[in-house]
C-alpha cells in the first residue's frame, strides 16, 4: 500500500499538489488555532502570532509590497531575464519572506499574494497557478517558522532541534519517494545529461546530510567565538530557509517550471525536482546570508509591537 501511494505521488505532479495541499491544511490549521486560543485561553494582551491589521501594519504591508514589486520591475528592465518566472518569484520572494519573518505568517501569506499580482500587472509573462503558492508558501511558512526569533541566544537548541527533525522528516520521505521516479531506461535528464535514477536519492540524502551537518557547524562557530547572539538571527533564518526550499521551492516551484519548459509535463516535473534537488545547498546558503544580511537592517526599523 505504501509503495503503491510513493508511486502514486512521483506520476505526474502528485507530489506538488500535495505539497501545496499541505500548505493550505497549515494554514487553516494555524488560523483556527490562533482564533480559539486568542478567544477562548487569552482574555487581555495581544497574541504574537495574530495578524494585526491596524494602520502602521498596513502602512508596512504597503512598503514591504512596493518595496519588493518596484525592485523586480526595475531589475527586469535592466536585466529582461527577470521576466522568467522562476527568476521573477525568487527576486519577489526575498521581500515576502522578510515580511513574514518581521509580522507573522497571515500577514506574509497577504503580501506575497498581492505582490505576486501587481508584479504580473507590470511584468506580463508566463500564468500559472504554481507561482501563485510560491508566493503564499513563501510567506506563510517563513512567518511560521518565525516563532525562532522570539527564543533568546540560549534557547536556540530548540530551533536546532527543530532544524533537525524536519531534514531528517523530509530526507526519509522524499529520499523514499525518489526511490519511485519514472524514467526512460532508467535514466533521469539532469543538466541535460542521463543521470541513473538511483543516484537522485543519494545525491538528496547527501545534500540534506551536509544542510544538517552546516547547521551544527554554525552553532559550533557561533559558540566558540562566544558570539551566541548571532544564533538568535542565523538558526531562524536558516529554518526558513530550509523549510521554504524543500516544501516551495522544490516541491511546488518545479510544477509550474516544467509547464513552461518542458512539453511533457510528468518526465518534466520529476527532473525540475531532480534538478532542484541539486541546487539545494548553494540555494540555501546564498538566501540564509542574503536575509539575514536583510533582516538584521530592517528589523530594528520596524517597531511591530
Amino acid at each position: 500500500m505504501m509503495n503503491y501511494f510513493l508511486q502514486w505521488l512521483m506520476s505526474e505532479n502528485h507530489l506538488a499538489y500535495a505539497s501545496s495541499l499541505l500548505t493550505f491544511i497549515c494554514l487553516i490549521l494555524f488560523w483556527l488555532g490562533s482564533f480559539f486560543y486568542k478567544k477562548y485561553l487569552v482574555k487581555k494582551g495581544e497574541l504574537f502570532i495574530s495578524p494585526t491589521f491596524n494602520t502602521k501594519n498596513i502602512t508596512y504591508m504597503g512598503i514591504m509590497i512596493a518595496c519588493s514589486v518596484s525592485v523586480t520591475v526595475v531589475i527586469s528592465l535592466v536585466a529582461p531575464i527577470t521576466v522568467f518566472p522562476p527568476i521573477r518569484v525568487a527576486f519577489e520572494g526575498i521581500m515576502i519572506k522578510i515580511t513574514g519573518m518581521i509580522f507573522g505568517p497571515i500577514i506574509g501569506l497577504i503580501v506575497g499574494l498581492i505582490t505576486e499580482l501587481l508584479t504580473m500587472l507590470f511584468i506580463p509573462s508566463f500564468i500559472h497557478p504554481a507561482y501563485f503558492i510560491v508566493a503564499i508558501g513563501f510567506g506563510f511558512w517563513a512567518g511560521t517558522s518565525s516563532f525562532a526569533f522570539k527564543l533568546k541566544s540560549k534557547q536556540q537548541w530548540v530551533t536546532v532541534l527543530v532544524i533537525t527533525v524536519f531534514i531528517l522528516l523530509a530526507t526519509i520521505f522524499l529520499y523514499n519517494t525518489l526511490q519511485y521516479l519514472p524514467a526512460e531506461d532508467g535514466k533521469v535528464k539532469l543538466f541535460g545529461l542521463a543521470v541513473k535514477k538511483e543516484l537522485i536519492p543519494t545525491i538528496f540524502i547527501f545534500m540534506m546530510c551536509a544542510m544538517l551537518g552546516l547547521c551544527y557547524a554554525i552553532c559550533g562557530i557561533f559558540i566558540l567565538l562566544k558570539k551566541q547572539r548571532w544564533l538568535q538571527i542565523i538558526l531562524p533564518t536558516f529554518l526558513i530557509c530550509i523549510v521554504t526550499e524543500i516544501l516551495i521551492t522544490v516541491l511546488v516551484a518545479s510544477w509550474g517550471d516544467s509547464s513552461l519548459l518542458t512539453s511533457n509535463s510528468s518526465d518534466g516535473y520529476i527532473s525540475m525536482v531532480a534538478l532542484r534537488v541539486v541546487q539545494i545547498p548553494v540555494k540555501i546558503i546564498f538566501n540564509t546570508i542574503l536575509l539575514s544580511t536583510v533582516y538584521y537592517v530592517l528589523r530594528p526599523l520596524i517597531k511591530n509591537k
